[in-house]
């Protein structure tokens, strides 16, 4: 029996064409249940080395560098704005690829390495721009941020509970970095000769939603409520 469609030879227990899909109909023959005249067919499954493409990207990251040096060195006899180009080039390979080469990347440990790179950078800048702002202000301000944004990381991740606690506490820590951001711009920066105290209008605000998640997190008929409602 064969497919009136591709032509396709066909097992007489065959009720539709493996090939294109054709449905198989034959008044005068019975469908039995045969075996096949061939295999049946399976799509090759393609896997990629995804080393060998982190390898290549790699590889990718050293010969830019290696080239904005060279560049650098022909043009202009110095190292200068290549030395900023690679730190920018390093710091992206670590934010963005450095965890992929893990099976089982760690947040809590890769996002303190993060912000340690960002300060590396940042410190880096300051040294070369004798801007000597980096201890008063730059290194406060990502070590805040990083503190806030790893306890969370950590809590989530090993906790597991208490959601509405955790996100509550990070929203009224917040605000107060924004005023700890404040505080570190106006003594840093001479340019500002005093304190405006802007921060104290998104401060409220954090707090306001800090509270209002803790509250939720202690009520449990609210907090059941809105589970039903959105799922959370």
């Amino acid at each position: 029996m064969f497919c009136i469609k591709c032509g396709v030879e066909l097992a007489d227990s065959e009720k539709c064409c493996p090939l294109c899909g054709t449905v198989v109909y034959h008044p005068e023959l019975t469908q039995n249940q045969t075996n096949a005249p061939y295999p049946p067919y399976q799509k090759p499954h393609s896997r990629i080395n995804y080393r060998g493409v982190l390898f290549l990207i790699t590889m990718f990251y050293v010969i830019l560098i290696a080239e904005l040096f060279v560049c650098e060195i022909t043009i202009f006899d110095d190292l200068n704005w290549s030395l900023y180009a690679t730190g920018g080039l390093l710091l992206s390979y670590i934010i963005i690829l450095l965890p992929t080469w893990f099976k089982k990347p760690n947040p809590v440990i890769f996002v303190p390495c993060d912000f340690a790179a960002i300060a590396a950078y940042l410190c880096f800048i300051s040294w070369k721009t004798d801007g000597h702002w980096f201890v008063s202000f730059a290194l406060p301000v990502v070590l805040g941020c990083a503190l806030i944004i790893t306890a969370i990381i950590a809590l989530c991740r090993y906790v597991r509970r208490g959601y509405f606690f955790i996100f509550g506490g990070a929203s009224v820590l917040t605000g107060l970095y924004i005023v700890m951001l404040e505080i570190f711009l106006t003594i840093t920066f001479p340019v500002i000769d005093r304190f405006y105290f802007w921060s104290i209008y998104p401060l409220i605000g954090f707090v306001l939603l800090g509270l209002a998640l803790i509250i939720i997190g202690i009520c449990r008929p609210l907090r059941d409520s809105l589970a039903k409602k959105f799922f959370v």
